[in-house]
């Protein structure tokens, strides 16, 4: 059995294994500019598993799932980082980047995300 199949549904609005809700992910994903705040790539042409939500507190420290608390990274990155303090890992410009997007309001964002998965997007209007 893998650990996918262990894990089990929250709620029947959270399959299992999905610890987020796909809008807020695309909308972390967009406030970011589709960037890895650790090495700053551009992920925009990557392969969307390369493309992942890194915790900045980890949550075995007790951080959470708001979106202060998450960045875009690579999956290079976040597997390299695990739960290293970001302050050990990262150098000072992607701490930089880090502080200034995590404290940007997802509201526009998020409001982004939705029309763009429900198909109602309009790049003429954005």
């Amino acid at each position: 059995m893998t650990n996918g199949e262990r894990k089990r549904a929250r709620s029947p609005h959270q399959p299992a294994g999905q610890w987020i809700r796909s809008d807020k992910r695309l909308a972390i994903y967009l406030r970011d500019d589709f960037r890895c705040l650790y090495c700053l790539a551009d992920l925009r042409d990557a392969d969307p598993g390369d493309v992942t939500l890194d915790h900045v507190k980890p949550k075995a420290d007790g951080g959470s799932n708001s979106e202060r608390n998450l960045v875009t990274a690579c999956r290079s990155c976040n597997c390299a980082r695990q739960d290293t303090p970001v302050t050990r890992f990262a150098g000072p410009e992607a701490i930089k980047h880090i502080r200034r997007n995590t404290r940007r309001s997802l509201k526009r964002y998020r409001k982004m995300a939705k029309a763009i998965l429900d198909g109602s997007f309009n790049t003429e209007s954005n």
